[in-house]
Formats: C-alpha cells, structure tokens, sequence
C-alpha cells in the first residue's frame, strides 16, 4: 500500500533536497577542495565559484523538479484545450502518486465523463423535443386548417341561416296577411249569413202572406202591395248577398293567391317549412272549395233573383188583374216554395262557408304561430352561429400563436442540436 503524500510535501522535500545538494556541494568546496585550490585562488574568486556553483544547482534540480511537478497539470492543460474545442473523448492518464495530482486527473476525467453523459443526455432530449417539436407543428398546422374550414363553414352556415331567417319572417308576414283576409273573410261571411237567415225570414213571412191571400182574396190587393214591398225587399237583399259573395270569392282567390306564395316561402324554407308547407296546401284546398261555394251560391242567388224578378212580375199583374188572382196566387206560391227552399240552400251553404271559414282561421292562426316559432328559432341559431364563428377565429388566433411559438421552439431546438453537434462524445 502506497502511503499518501500531499503536492506540499512533495514541494518541501524537493526544496529540502535542493538546500541539501546546495549546501553539501558549497560545503564539499569549501572543506575539501579548498586546500587544493585555496592556495592557488584568491578567497574572493574562490568564493564566487562557489556562490556560482550554488546558484547553478539550485536553478538546475529547481528546473528538474518543476518539470517533474509540472508535467500532470501540463497534461490536464492539454486535455482541457481539447475538451474546450468539443472533443469530450479526450482523458488524462491518472499519476500513480497519491497526491493533489492524483485527485486532480481522476475529477477531471469524471468531469469529462459527466459532460458525455450530459451532452449525450442533452443530445437524446433535443431529438426527441425537435420530433415531438415537429410532430406538434404538423398537428397545430392541421388543427389551423380544420379551424379555418370550421370558420368557413359556420360563416357559410350562419348565412343560410339569415337567408332563411329573413325567408321566414317573409313567410310569418305572408301568412299573417292570410289571416287577416281570412279574418275579413269570416266576418264577411258572418255578414251573409244573417242576410241569408233575414232573406229567409223575409221568405217565411211571404208564405205566410201568400197563405193569408189564398185564403182572404178579398184583401188580395191590400197583401198584393205588401207582398210586392217584401219581394222588393228581397231583391235588395239578394242584391246584397250577390255583392257579398263577389267580395267573398276575391278574398277566397286572393287566400289561394297567398296560400301559394307561403308554400313558396315554405318550399325556401327547406326541411324547417315543410309543415307549413302542408298547412298552405289546406289552406289553398280550402280557398278552392270556398270558391266552389261562392259560386255555387251565386247560382242560387240568381236564381233567386230571377224567380223574385217573376214573382214580383206576378204580384203586379195581380195587383192589375185581381180577377185573375187565384190562379196567379197558386203560381206566386209555386214560385216562393221555389224560393224558400233555394233560400234554404243558400243558409246551408253560408253555414258551410262559415265552419269553414272558421276552420281555415284555426289553421291559419297554428300556421302562423309556427311561422313565428321558425322565425324566432332561424333568428336564435343565426346568433348562436356568430358566437360560434367568433370563438372559432379565437381558437384559430390561439392556435396560430402557439404554431409560431413551437416554430421558434423548433428553431431553438435546430440550433441547440447544431450546438450539441461540435461535441464528440
């Protein structure tokens, strides 16, 4: 086993050595060759000899024992310039002495090792961050264009939305126009109702005047005039229910006219307005049968006309010929038979147009209640959609931010790698 000996040490018992050569040499001069050169040297030659001798030995063994102290810390100097320029293969052979030197070369070679497995460590870790770097750029790169296709999209979707968002409020507004014209329709067919049910009042006290003439020929003349007053009156009356029904068949073609354009507007509401679609195509349905109607009626009412226009014929040629009465009155009272039962007629149709004038006003009122439901929807998912489309841009300016900040990573990461590249490990 080797003893330890510190570089102190070392430096001590060199110098001791030295003073020691020194010092035997000044002294061999001086005690042992000075008889033999003392005599023939004066003293102070002879003292600068060895003065000389002295300082020669001391910078020779100093000189000797420098480059044997020296010469591990120039070695540790030389691997250290070649670790600096990036070379950490390099290492130092560790001096057998157990000294300050020994400790020296072993903690530098671990110091090269540790700076190895460091670069090494540091190499590994900016490979695989410049892969996960790239990796994350193509995703970042891929999630930009999925956003910036979602933003277009949505943006395309928002304006379908506010085209069928105004096409509906078109629709609600077409459809509310309906209503009120059916509206006016129910009213003007209430109207002509109570004209056909006064019309066939009027037509009842008629029979029963004509059963009071056929009864009572002597006051012929006196219900000949009343009775030509309540023909008159029914003129007037049918006139009125003639002008009626005119306005309720231009409201019916008018309806139809409008169920038409809101199946339009439906049919440009796509999926949102096929029930209303289905409403209008009733509502038309209804239109038609109405108009139907109507135009059954108004044969009725000139029919009507035609036999009052006979019947007060009759009455004033009665009124002229009271002798003729009796045959007159049987035909007066063919003719008002005739007359109330097309007044009968003409209730029962106003009925019908009434119910379905009501009917057509309940659908119209649900379609129009849904109109306004899409309306308001087509409205609500417009404005949701333009939230959607600004937190989309958000997302793609975040998601752009980030792919700059992993390309300056990536860059980063290229010149630590070009850094790494100058060690050889």
């Amino acid at each position: 086993m080797k003893i330890s000996t510190s570089l102190v040490m070392k430096i001590v018992v060199g110098i001791s050595a030295v003073a020691t050569i020194t010092y035997g040499t000044s002294a061999f001069f001086i005690f042992v060759l000075k008889d033999y050169l003392a005599p023939r040297m004066e003293l102070l030659f002879f003292s600068g000899i060895i003065f000389g001798l002295g300082v020669f030995w001391t910078g020779l063994l100093g000189w000797i024992t420098a480059r044997w102290l020296v010469k591990p810390l120039n070695n540790l100097q030389r691997a250290a310039e070649i670790a600096a320029k990036g070379d950490l293969k390099v290492g130092v052979a560790v001096p057998s002495s157990r000294d300050e030197l020994r400790q020296l070369a072993a903690s530098f070679n671990q110091m090269i090792a540790s700076l190895r497995g460091i670069v090494a460590d540091i190499d590994a870790h900016s490979t695989a961050t410049g892969s996960e770097v790239e990796q994350l750029r193509l995703t970042l790169e891929q999630t930009a264009k999925l956003l910036t296709d979602i933003a277009e999209r949505v943006d395309e979707i928002s304006c379908n939305t506010d085209t069928q968002a105004e096409l509906s409020r078109t629709m609600y507004a077409s459809i509310e126009e309906i209503a009120e014209i059916s509206a006016d329709a129910a009213a003007c067919t209430v109207a002509a109702q109570q004209d056909a049910e006064q019309m066939a009042a009027a037509m009842v006290r008629s029979n029963e005047a004509i059963d009071s003439l056929s009864t009572a020929m002597n006051r012929l003349a006196v219900e000949g005039n009343e009775t030509t007053v309540i023909m008159r009156r029914l003129e007037e009356h049918a006139e009125q229910i003639d002008e009626i029904i005119h306005v309720v068949e231009e409201i019916a073609a008018r309806t139809n006219l409008l169920a038409l354009n809101a199946s339009i507007e439906a049919a440009h509401a796509g999926e949102h307005g096929q029930g209303f679609q289905v409403v209008a195509v009733e509502i038309r349905k209804l239109a038609n049968h109405t108009t139907m109607e109507v135009q059954h009626i108004a044969g009725l009412i000139e029919a009507i006309q035609g036999d009052l226009t006979v019947a007060v014929g009759r009455m004033e040629a009665q009124a002229r010929h009271t002798d003729t009465g009796s045959d007159q009155t049987n035909e007066t009272v063919g003719s008002l038979q005739r007359i109330s039962q097309s007044a009968d007629r003409t209730v029962q149709a106003v009925n019908r147009i009434a119910e379905l004038m009501g009917i057509q006003s309940l659908k119209m009122n649900a379609m129009l209640s849904g109109a306004e439901r899409v309306a308001d929807v087509a409205e609500d998912n417009a404005e949701k959609l333009n939230k959607i489309s600004s937190s989309v841009q958000e997302q793609n300016a975040m998601v752009q931010e980030v792919a700059a900040a992993s390309n300056e990573l990536q860059n980063m990461t290229r010149a630590l790698q070009s850094g790494i590249g100058k060690f050889q490990f």
